[in-house]
Formats: structure tokens, C-alpha cells, sequence
């Protein structure tokens, strides 16, 4: 997998034309309610009436009527959006949840994906934050599962050109497991995210020895089709891969591969969907269980499946032997 930036956010025009749009029928919607008021209050409280008709404000019942239909036609023409369904268009909006979800007394983080390369860069910031601060969270629970690269895979794997044969398109390539690709994947992320992230973890013991920290990878044989997030079993996000023809370069050697690429803005405006558990919408809440059950039950089937030779062979966090400052 190469390293690749979050995708950029809207530009502030079109933040600006997003606001418009959602503000414009709520103040039209406001405007014509006052009008319907004004009218229905003129027609029952008549000195109100004489005095906004003599004004030329209102036409009387017929102003009203008008009114109120163009009112329930703006109400009925706004968006209405899924309470608890969340579209993010950047990695960069994961930022805002995650430092909520730090907010907790007792935090847990699932996750699952290729290398947690973008997970370590999520959980920086308030694992730093708790190793600069004392705080009152009491325990810290990570789950993560990973992808084996010590088995042969096709993605991400090898391309090389195809025979030519006369049914196949001209520079049709194949795609094949590349030992090389895989080794660059364990020594360049998997490994080096690991690392950083027990040392997050033992800057925050060092600070706060009263946390209860709990971090544990499992290694899966599957091939990862998305990356999920979850935060405190309430909120659930999921950033599909995309697949990407593409060169690398690792010590001295460039090759070409079929790499499995961040869904950027390239496939469209979002690139990261959500759902909310605490959602009063029961679609909403049963899709966000579904996800959550699905993570659960391949956490608990790794437990006792594992690989013969595993990429992290210290997948628990150990607090460090020594006093305590």
C-alpha cells in the first residue's frame, strides 16, 4: 500500500453555496409561516386585522390561504437527512469524532484494515493530548485487526504484462502476489505503526499509570475491502479501498502493482460513510449493529485462528517494566 494524503475538503465556495442551499428554504419556510400567522391572527383578532390590512401588509383570508400552501410546499420540498447517517467527503473529518469519542471515561477504538497506517494517524492527537495531561479516563481499549502479509495475495500484488493473444485488449496485464510488495508493506507500515503506537500508548502510561490500557492486533487471512472504524460501539465509519495501477519505488528497485488505494474523491464526493447506534432512525441503528456484529465475530473468530508466521509477533501492549514517574 503507498502512502497517500487525505483527500482535499470543499473549497469555501462551496461551503458557501452548501450553506445557501440549506439555509434558503428555512428562511423562506420562516418568512411564509409569519404570513400565515399574521394572516390567521389578522382574521380572528380584528382590530390586528384593520390595522395590517391598512397597512397593505394582508389581503386578507385569501393572503393566508396562499400562505399556508406555499408553506407546506417549502417544508415539504426541504432535504430531510437520516438522523445518525454520516457522509464524510475527507479522513481529515474523522478528526472532529475521534477526539469526542476520547472524551469518553472509558474509550475503545475497533478497527479494521490493511496496515492502520491512517488509524495511527487518527489516534496521535488525543493519545498525545492524554500523555501531555492528566485526565480522568479510566481505561483505553484497542482492537485492531490487520491484514496478513506473510501469504501470497493478488491485492495488492504484482502486474505484469499478459501474453498477447488475440481475444485480449492490447497491454492487458496480470496480476500475481509480489513477496517484494509484501515486505514493503510489513517493514514500511504495518511494523513502524505498530511501534508508534506502543509508544503513544507508554508516553500515556508514563502520565496517566491509573488508565487501564488494553491494545491487542490480531493479524486476519482475509483481504480487507474497507476500512472500519468504531468509536465506543455507538458510532461506526467505513472508508471502502479502492484499486489503483500504479509504480513503487523500495530500495532501488520500481515496479508496478495493483495497489489498494484510499475511495478518494476521484469515485465521488464521499469517501467516508457512518452510522450512528443511538440513532432514533431503527434502520440507522440496525445497520450500525450490523457492521459492529461483523467485527465482532471475526475479532472473536482470530482469537484461537492464527497465522503460522505472524507479521507482529508481540500483538498485545505490554506496559514497560520500571517505575512509574
Amino acid at each position: 500500500m503507498s502512502p497517500r494524503s487525505p483527500g482535499d475538503g470543499p473549497s469555501r465556495l462551496q461551503r458557501a453555496g452548501r450553506f445557501l442551499n440549506d439555509w434558503k428554504p428555512r428562511f423562506v419556510k420562516w418568512l411564509l409561516a409569519l404570513v400565515v400567522v399574521l394572516g390567521v391572527t389578522a382574521e380572528i383578532v380584528e382590530p390586528v386585522g384593520d390595522a395590517l390590512k391598512g397597512q397593505g401588509f394582508l389581503g386578507g383570508s385569501f393572503a393566508a390561504l396562499i400562505a399556508l400552501v406555499l408553506f407546506d410546499a417549502v417544508s415539504g420540498s426541504e432535504p430531510r437527512e437520516a438522523p445518525g447517517v454520516y457522509v464524510l467527503p475527507s479522513l481529515n473529518d474523522l478528526r472532529t469524532p475521534f477526539r469526542e469519542a476520547f472524551d469518553a471515561r472509558h474509550i475503545r477504538v475497533d478497527f479494521s484494515g490493511f496496515t492502520m497506517q491512517t488509524l495511527v494517524g487518527l489516534l496521535r492527537e488525543p493519545l498525545e493530548r492524554l500523555a501531555d495531561e492528566e485526565v480522568r479516563t479510566q481505561e483505553i481499549t484497542l482492537r485492531i485487526i490487520v491484514a496478513h502479509l506473510n501469504l501470497p495475495m493478488s491485492l495488492p500484488g504484482r502486474l505484469d504484462p499478459a501474453p498477447e493473444h488475440p481475444a485480449r485488449p492490447a497491454g492487458t496485464v496480470n496480476f500475481t502476489d509480489s513477496v517484494e510488495n509484501r515486505r514493503r508493506m510489513r517493514d514500511d507500515f504495518t511494523k513502524p505503526n505498530w511501534h508508534e503506537l506502543k509508544s503513544l500508548l507508554n508516553r500515556v502510561h508514563e502520565r496517566n499509570p491509573h488508565i487501564t490500557i488494553s491494545c491487542e492486533i490480531r493479524e486476519s487471512p482475509q483481504i480487507p475491502e474497507r476500512k472500519f472504524y468504531i468509536l465506543n460501539q455507538e458510532k461506526l465509519f467505513y472508508a471502502p479501498y479502492g484499486i489503483v495501477d500504479t509504480h513503487v519505488s523500495w530500495h532501488d528497485h520500481d515496479y508496478r502493482i495493483l495497489d489498494t488505494a484510499g475511495f478518494g474523491l476521484r469515485y465521488g464526493t464521499a469517501r467516508i460513510i457512518g452510522w450512528d447506534r443511538r440513532s432514533p432512525t431503527l434502520s440507522t441503528r440496525e445497520i450500525a449493529e450490523h457492521h459492529m456484529e461483523w467485527h465482532r465475530n471475526l475479532w472473536e473468530k482470530l482469537e484461537y485462528i492464527k497465522p503460522e508466521n505472524p507479521v507482529i509477533p508481540d500483538p498485545r501492549w505490554v506496559a514497560p517494566a520500571g517505575p512509574v514517574r
